[in-house]
């Protein structure tokens, strides 16, 4: 009996984009959103929507992988300052990594993350490219 798959098509514009919160009190940026201030503790927290564009502080290439994902290699993994101040850890995708380097504009993009085979379900999530210009 196959099991009807989840409705995540429903979610897509929650799930597919960069939401943090705003401290109305300190000002302090935090992601991924948090119903509290990160820095201060205060419950006075607006959602905002973060650009998706930043600058590659950092970046590590890596060969290995698990078997059957062998097709994704090499993979790129930078830490990534977006433009609201905010740092985080996510995939580099379509870049030379020749060219590749440190300092660099980057922005977000969606991806396809993961099959499932079963259900035929595209999973998808945000990574970041080296920005056009």
């Amino acid at each position: 009996m196959k099991i009807a798959p989840p409705q995540v098509w429903r979610n897509k514009r929650f799930m597919y984009k960069l939401t943090a919160s705003r401290c109305e009190r300190c000002g302090h940026i935090s992601f991924p959103y948090s119903s509290y201030c990160t820095k201060c503790g205060s419950k006075n927290v607006k959602k905002i929507e973060i650009s998706g564009k930043g600058v590659l502080e950092s970046y590590t290439v890596s060969y290995q992988s698990r078997d059957g994902h062998e097709k994704g290699l090499p993979s790129v993994i930078g830490l990534v300052r977006l433009d609201e101040g905010v740092e985080i850890v996510a995939p580099i995708v379509d870049a030379d990594l020749d060219k590749l380097k440190e300092g660099v504009k980057v922005e977000a993009t969606l991806r396809r993350v993961y099959t499932d085979s079963y259900n035929g379900l595209i999973q998808y999530g945000i990574k970041f490219r080296v920005a056009e210009g």
